[in-house]
């Protein structure tokens, strides 16, 4: 700890140096090519997708789990913790990492967040990022990084909105943000709240706890705020700092077909973060600075009880975890087509835990990731190239009463070369290699007895290529990509016969697949995006061959949305998507069992009504899951049917 305040401490100092020349001195600009860094991103590798602010509007999501929809081979899942995860080309949550205005958005302890409990209001963009990830990213982003943005305010301009919307099963939700410009200083607030009583269920089923169609235990509240404040010493010079506030309990819905379903609920879900974020275009001599610093409080508690009537607890569990978290890249103009990274990145975490059936002994667990990386980028008119190197390392000085860890150490790499060609082609091709140390839960967790703890997992090797190939025509876009992944200890569930379930590592596990994504501008009044990805993934038997079915990689993720103006202002949407060819492990099962393939459709319409030149109130109606579909993202665990959402967004 005396180390990461030592650090901070000269950090602040380096950063009022580095202000001060960079408001002195003119910046000189390089025009690299569209592929390179544009000075609102750490990185930019290629991206899968980006998720931009009209798309995040028109989706009307309480939150960023239900984003997912839009996202090509992501696949949304809840788990019998009640959490909402992503999903992508295979790889789960805790193989990817998540990124809120440069800065972990997951807990350490455990490498995931639910998604469910994390607001839109303030979001502008999510870009996706598959394949290899950057080095400069830092550790454990073995699969992808998924990175969200909070909104910008424009130079001169105020923007005020707010928004009601209101739906089946006592839905509520009630947001506005306000933002603005004062001199140099640019601001943001916003703040939500959103509450259901429950879910129900498709008519094609009854619950298994109630009897009728309306889920047991489905409630939530939520409310969240943020508050960001910027300022520009110059054009190209600015520094940020926000703090944002989420305080939420919800229910979570029991397993349906188990011995030994969770009747859970979570009376508190807090996380307060604080972010410093800075970007400095120096003067030519100099080169180019970003860094972020973060700080987040998360607290949580689980009450177990002994049936569903949920009035007697049977065990709970008090979580407690304080994050640290710094990052620095640092850009070296050699000139205007060459250039050189270097990064280094850090956290410190504890985790402390308290359990009812352990009498309330608090156990302490804590772990220091570090990474360092580096990479060189050189641009012609014709291709491009990349060579990045990185090394990340883990300690967990606390791990409890359980045994220490020895310390982790993982050397990764990238290489991509890109190729232009004329008539608006171009193609890449990208190799690299990416490790993910197991996380303290992972290797400690019993969850509340679901678990069987296994202390000797082994860290994750990824071996990733992929050959990616773009077309742009006008306004249309189209993308293909062909990858291929080798993963060494890949770790993964399996069923004990005392109905509970242990992390093991796989050999290998293999997985190859194709995606393809496009944007369509029909005409002026249509708008259509389609994805499609197919998936093949299986890890090594004893015999050498790669048969073995793995859990939750679906073979076909599919997805479309469409938006018609009908007139001027009435607009028409329709998203779909479609699951296919999926497996899962139900409690006490030794073997896989195909889930049930399904196609979602929701509807939207929606009026603008132009009050001012610079006023105007959106009316909308939506439909989730139109057609009343049955379907699960994991065994035991029925999703929500069909759902209606009333909403008003007033913008001035």
């Amino acid at each position: 700890m005396k180390l990461l305040i030592l650090f901070l401490t000269k950090f602040f100092i380096f950063f009022f140096v580095v202000s001060s020349l960079s408001a002195q001195d003119s910046t000189k600009t390089y025009k690299l090519k569209e592929i390179t860094v544009s000075g609102k991103e750490f990185v930019e590798p290629k991206s899968i997708s980006i998720i931009n602010k009209s798309i995040i509007t028109n989706s009307d999501a309480n939150s960023v789990s239900e984003i997912a929809k839009y996202i090509p081979s992501i696949k949304l899942q809840t788990n019998s913790r009640g959490e909402s995860q992503f999903f992508l080309r295979g790889y789960g949550v805790r193989q990817l990492a998540l990124f809120f205005d440069n800065v972990p958005l997951a807990i350490p302890w455990d490498n995931r967040i639910d998604l469910s409990l994390i607001p839109t209001g303030s979001l502008s963009s999510i870009t996706v990022y598959g394949g290899v990830p950057s080095v400069l990213f830092g550790a454990n982003t073995l699969g992808g990084v998924i990175s969200v943005k909070s909104f910008v305010p424009v130079k001169n301009q105020n923007g005020r909105n707010m928004t009601i919307q209101l739906g089946s099963n006592n839905s509520q939700k009630y947001g506005g943000s306000y933002s603005g410009n004062i001199k140099a200083f640019s601001y943001l607030a916003s703040f939500s709240y959103d509450k259901s009583n429950d879910y129900n269920l498709p008519n094609s089923i009854k619950d298994a706890y109630t009897g009728s169609g309306v889920r047991l235990n489905s409630d939530h509240k939520k409310f969240a705020g943020f508050v960001k404040l910027n300022y520009n010493f110059t054009h190209s010079s600015q520094v940020g700092l926000s703090t944002s506030y989420i305080n939420a309990v919800k229910g979570v819905p029991p397993e349906t077909d188990v011995h030994k379903p969770r009747f859970w609920r979570y009376p508190l879900w807090q996380k307060l973060t604080f972010i410093l974020n800075g970007n400095h275009n120096l003067n030519s001599k100099i080169g180019r600075l970003k860094y972020a610093l973060s700080l987040t409080k998360f607290n949580m508690k689980i009450d177990q009880y002994k049936d569903k009537s949920y009035t007697s607890i049977d065990d709970n569990e008090e979580d407690n975890d304080l994050t640290f978290y710094g990052r620095v890249v640092y850009s070296i103009f050699f000139s205007s087509s060459s250039m050189l990274n270097f990064s280094a990145s850090g956290l410190n975490s504890t985790h402390k835990e308290k359990l009812l059936s352990s009498n309330k002994i608090e156990d302490t667990y804590s772990q220091n990731t570090l990474s360092a990386g580096s990479e060189y980028e050189f641009h012609q008119k014709k291709f491009s190239f990349l060579l990045g190197v990185g090394l990340d390392n883990q300690s967990t000085p606390k791990t409890g009463n359980k045994p220490k860890q020895e310390n982790e150490t993982a050397v990764n790499f990238e290489t991509k070369f890109d190729y232009f060609f004329a008539g608006g082609i171009s193609t890449q091709l990208v190799f690299g290699k990416k490790s993910r140390f197991p996380t303290l839960r992972e290797l400690y967790s019993g969850a509340l007895g679901r678990f069987v703890p296994n202390p000797n997992l082994k860290s994750e090797d990824a071996y990733n290529l992929e050959s990616n190939w773009k077309y742009i025509l006008n306004k249309n876009k189209f993308n293909l990509s062909f990858f291929y992944s080798l993963l060494y200890n890949g770790i993964q569930r399996i069923t004990l016969p005392g109905k509970q379930f242990k992390r093991i590592n796989k050999d290998q596990i293999r997985t190859w697949g194709v995606e393809f994504s496009s944007n369509f501008v029909l005409t002026k009044k249509i708008n259509i995006d389609f994805n499609f990805s197919y998936l093949n993934s299986f890890a090594k038997n004893k015999n050498g061959e790669f048969h073995d079915t793995l859990e939750y990689k679906p073979r076909v993720i599919s997805g479309f949305l469409l938006n018609y103006i009908i007139v001027n202002n009435l607009n028409l949407g329709f998203e779909a998507n479609y699951i296919g060819k999926e497996f899962g492990l139900k409690e006490g099962s030794e073997y896989f069992q195909k889930l049930p393939d399904y196609f979602l459709l929701n509807f939207r319409i929606s009026y603008i009504y132009e009050i001012s030149q610079n006023t105007n109130m959106e009316a909308f109606f939506r439909v989730n899951n139109l057609f009343d579909k049955l379907f699960f993202t994991q065994w035991s665990l029925p999703e929500p049917g069909r759902q209606f959402q009333f909403g008003l967004k007033l913008n001035y």
